[in-house]
């Protein structure tokens, strides 16, 4: 059986085709990366469509398999059942039962969770937690985004929202976050968060052209030695350390695995900091808890690929 697994984020879509049960990337087919503009529930029908129809494309130049059932990743807040979208900001996508349609569309079962289920599910399976029995992932992108896995299966929630752990709160008198709260772990290391900061570092902005700076320009500038710079992302990983010190004794997850662009880029300037609050702030001090965390190591493909896995499930 060939699965499908498409991850649909803002401004691109990362498909794959696999061989099921999914176990090693050996059993990884075909794997293709576009762009899109979509905006609205028909162009985003339309553009899975598309995406499908060329893996079959692939793999039948491959002589392989067409594909039997597809898995979504998508960038949205969905209710329990994974039956619709009920809100995709970045999709122009608002109370749209997606998987019907997208189902009558390719005549095959199709099977939907959010973007940072399908990392997790993806790097449980077969990347940097294969041997974890549970997991936790935080991914520092544009946002913040989160997951917990047991048993190879995504905490959902009673109202799907579940493992929104980039809303968890570690100052209730800190800056806004895109979720109108205070002080969540978003607000201090998603990518936006950074490139506010970032406005306020005159090495920062130098390094942007336009002169308003993201978080690769604050990245450049801590990596130029720039001490407000650093100071910034000082704060993220401190930020990101307060997140674990609440989430690790209510989930008590065998890895915690840390990815998404921001923080796999700035890896080498975080990490230390996150391990240092972590060691000096243990939560539960009293009993010992090895700490094992882990850098995410499948890539652009790694939501793609656990919405294959739960799809072959």
């Amino acid at each position: 059986m060939t699965v499908a697994g498409l991850d649909v984020g803002g401004t691109k879509i990362a498909a794959v085709a696999l061989a099921a049960p999914g176990r090693t990337l050996d059993d990884l087919q075909v794997r293709t990366h576009r762009t899109h503009r979509i905006h609205g529930p028909e162009a985003l029908v339309d553009d899975l469509e598309a995406a499908v129809r060329e893996l079959d494309r692939q793999l039948a130049a491959a002589g392989q398999a067409p594909i039997e059932a597809v898995g979504l990743a998508i960038a949205a807040w969905m209710p329990a059942d994974r039956e619709s979208i009920t809100w995709a900001a970045h999709l122009g996508v608002r109370d749209f039962a997606l998987r019907s349609a997208l189902a009558a569309r390719l005549g095959l079962p199709i099977t939907i969770d959010n973007d940072a289920n399908g990392y997790l599910v993806g790097e449980a399976a077969m990347g940097a937690a294969a041997d974890a029995s549970s997991s936790l992932l935080l991914a520092l992108g544009t946002g913040v985004g989160g997951a917990y896995v047991a048993g190879g299966r995504p905490l959902i929630g009673a109202h799907g929202l579940a493992g929104e752990l980039g809303h968890v709160t570690v100052d209730e008198n800190g800056p806004v976050c895109s979720c109108t709260a205070r002080g969540c772990i978003e607000a201090y290391a998603g990518g936006n968060a950074l490139a506010r900061d970032a406005a306020a570092v005159p090495a920062a902005v130098a390094l942007a052209p336009d002169g308003r700076p993201s978080a690769l320009h604050l990245e450049q500038a801590a990596r130029a030695g720039d001490d407000e710079a650093m100071a910034v992302l000082e704060r993220a990983g401190w930020a990101v350390a307060a997140g674990l010190r609440r989430l690790l004794p209510a989930f008590d997850p065998e890895a915690v695995v840390l990815g998404g662009r921001v923080l796999l880029a700035c890896a080498d300037l975080l990490l230390p900091v996150i391990e240092r609050e972590l060691a000096e702030h243990a939560p539960l001090q009293g009993v010992p808890q090895p700490r094992r965390l882990e850098l995410a190591r499948l890539g652009d493909h790694a939501a793609a690929i656990g919405a294959a896995v739960l799809a072959a499930r």
